[in-house]
């Protein structure tokens, strides 16, 4: 069942890279972009302050205040991505799925999607990446771009598709960020999938090596060959580390990365 799920989404995938080949580099993206509110960006600032239960306080009092279905679920997702930022995967999962099933679902296509990205994150953070598949193959349904179909092959372990996906990218776009974000990721297939003397050449040519995704690769480079003191000051960093949006999921990726290092 599950090569033939792998068999399916690869398939898919290819689909998808064809579709979005053409199109314009973007950011990373941030989880709800287009409908975050005041109330998103209050939370994100303070989740990024290290005030994570003050962050959720302010998305409460939201959602009880709000009438409208939609902004409930829009404050539950972002309710959703705190926990995410935490590695409380568990209560993110209640989160996104209350979004997608009973008295709280919703029928708007960029929420559903949204709650799908957020489930596919928690189930290949938790090493399912078959369930994370199938949950990428519903986020990506609607408009997506080349990074996002990459981040899918990367977190779903299909290295070798990650890798050629990622070159195609680099080839055809050729800004500082397109290549902060091709060698951050072409250097994360390679550590997940367990080849760290390819993966820290890869990470050493991305132009910001300060960025939380580089060091959570070379954190756990090190804690692979022994040296686990550098390898905790790297987790630290990157757990500590304030971005420009915590909410991005690049970010939530790093900060997995970054925590799996014992």
């Amino acid at each position: 069942m599950k090569v033939e799920m792998f068999g399916r989404w690869r398939r898919a995938a290819v689909a998808m890279m064809a579709a979005v080949s053409m199109t314009a580099p973007a950011a990373a993206q941030r989880a709800g972009t287009a409908m975050r509110d005041s109330i998103g960006d209050e939370a994100a600032a303070l989740l990024n302050q290290g005030r994570a239960n003050e962050a959720r306080i302010t998305l409460l009092k939201a959602m009880r205040a709000s009438t409208s279905k939609e902004q409930q679920a829009l404050y539950r997702l972002e309710l959703g991505d705190t926990f995410m930022y935490e590695g409380r995967y568990q209560e993110a999962s209640r989160a996104y799925t209350a979004v997608l099933s009973g008295k709280d679902s919703v029928r708007v296509d960029s929420l559903i999607r949204w709650a799908h990205h957020g489930l596919a994150l928690v189930d290949a953070f938790n090493g399912r990446p078959a369930r994370a598949a199938a949950h990428y193959a519903e986020a990506l349904r609607g408009p997506t771009t080349v990074r996002d179909t990459i981040e899918m092959l990367v977190l779903t372990m299909q290295h070798d598709s990650a890798l050629r996906a990622i070159d195609r990218f680099a080839s055809s776009h050729h800004e500082a960020s397109t290549l902060q974000f091709a060698q951050a990721f072409r250097a994360l297939s390679w550590m997940m999938s367990g080849h760290c003397t390819q993966a820290l050449p890869e990470v050493a040519k991305a132009p910001q090596q300060d960025r939380p995704v580089p060091i959570a690769i070379r954190g756990r480079c090190a804690i692979k060959h022994g040296n686990r003191v550098d390898a905790l000051a790297m987790r630290d960093s990157v757990l500590k580390h304030q971005v420009a949006d915590p909410f991005a999921w690049t970010v939530l990726i790093a900060r997995d990365a970054a925590r799996k290092i014992e």
